[in-house]
């Protein structure tokens, strides 16, 4: 490790805290280190900024130093953040599942990938309105190593929509598994009806065989990444 008082450039600091390189050169910039005309560009800070860094993203650092300000990850580290703390959670029997906040995450993704438009919460048949006017459902489920394939997605209770999304997410590797579409009548001949809900439910295993729908696995998992890598836009108001 290199002398506390020696200069560093924010790459070779980011590489020595273990941190990821865009949430270090955020911090500097909200600290003024990097102004507007240099941020583009490699250089190295100055000792004292150096040593503020290491303060700041130091691993026992206090909970609310600048290193945990959340305003400076991505959506990609706020997920695994809140992932994690959903697995302990569960772990120790306070919570069923590990889910949110994935479904509006993943109506997000879907909707850059459609260039469409989200729906009103208040609308129960479907979350977002394509460019080319398909009405979309999305189903998305939080898939672990230990989750068996007869799991099934959230209850469908309305077909009027065009398409419905089903997607598999790995929380281990940030990524979609498999996204497929189905239509209603695909749904209808390959899902199980529940009458006492009156409601049908796919389950994890169909979707993953890829036994019907469309394959848009690659497509979307791409929308999902950009996403991920999102971070705080700033005020212009502020």
């Amino acid at each position: 490790m290199q002398p506390l008082s020696s200069p560093t450039t924010p790459v070779e600091l980011a590489r020595e805290l273990g941190v990821d390189p865009k949430r270090l050169r955020g911090w500097l910039r909200k600290q003024g280190y990097r102004p507007g005309a240099e941020l583009g560009q490699l250089r190295e800070l100055t000792s004292e900024q150096a040593d503020a860094v290491r303060t700041a993203f130091a691993p026992n650092a206090a909970p609310d130093s600048p290193g945990f300000d959340p305003g400076l990850l991505t959506v990609g580290e706020i997920l695994h953040v809140y992932t994690s703390l959903l697995i302990e959670l569960r772990s120790r029997g306070m919570v069923r599942t590990n889910n949110a906040p994935i479904g509006d995450l993943a109506e997000y993704a879907c909707a850059a990938y459609y260039e469409g438009v989200l729906a009103p919460n208040s609308e129960k048949s479907y979350d977002l309105v394509a460019a080319d006017g398909r009405k979309v459902q999305v189903k998305v489920r939080n898939v672990r190593e230990d989750t068996r394939p007869s799991a099934t997605f959230s209850s469908i209770r309305s077909t009027d929509f065009d398409i419905c999304v089903f997607i598999i997410v790995n929380p281990t590797t940030s990524s979609i598994e498999s996204a497929y579409e189905w239509t209603a009548t695909e749904i209808t001949d390959h899902g199980r009806f529940t009458s006492h809900t009156n409601s049908t439910l796919v389950r994890i295993g169909k979707v993953r065989a890829g036994i019907a729908g469309v394959n848009i696995t690659d497509g979307l998992n791409l929308a999902w990444q950009a996403m991920l890598e999102l971070t705080r836009q700033p005020n212009p108001d502020a």
